[in-house]
């Protein structure tokens, strides 16, 4: 027989171990972006600029990165900015590596997956680009092009970028 004290012990910890696992394993939606979508993401800016990061799964110095994308988005959650993240990752790693990869590092910002025609098509899609991940994009409320980063940052150099984009032009 149960001690009735143990019992409802073992009842309050399951509970709370039950909030804890449901706050932990927020469903993560992962949307596809092909050409048009990025040209009316970029486009359609709503007063916002747009920060855009290009990263993969796979790739190092994204998942190196990819902590201070969400120190970011935390800090301009309620702001002129919006933060972006695209995977360049394949279609059947999303369950596999993508999500869980999201998971793992709470991400709080929205997700694409690229579905353009060819990885090609994606890269011509910035004449400047070679193709190295990860790649950020800042674009201004407009949608202009304002800052091109290839390579690793850290939240702080991102954090100036963003706030020069933001600036009012003189």
């Amino acid at each position: 027989m149960i001690n009735s004290k143990i019992f409802i012990t073992l009842i309050f910890f399951l509970f709370i171990y039950s909030n804890v696992f449901a706050q932990t394993s927020k469903k993560i939606v992962v949307e596809d972006i092909d050409k048009p979508k990025l040209q009316k993401l970029i486009k359609d800016r709503k007063g916002k600029i747009l920060f855009l990061n290009i990263w993969a799964s796979w790739c190092a110095p994204c998942k190196k990165e990819f902590p201070d994308l969400v120190k970011l988005a935390e800090k301009y959650k309620k702001s002129k900015v919006e933060i972006v993240g695209l995977s360049v990752d394949d279609r059947e790693d999303l369950n596999s590596a993508v999500i869980p990869f999201l998971q793992q590092n709470n991400v709080n910002f929205k997700i694409y997956l690229q579905n353009f025609k060819n990885i090609e098509e994606l890269i011509e899609f910035f004449p400047q680009w070679q193709g190295a991940i990860p790649l950020t994009v800042i674009f201004d409320a407009k949608g202009n092009q304002k800052k091109f980063i290839v390579g690793m940052r850290d939240f702080t150099f991102f954090d100036n970028a963003i706030q020069e984009v933001l600036k009012p032009s003189k």
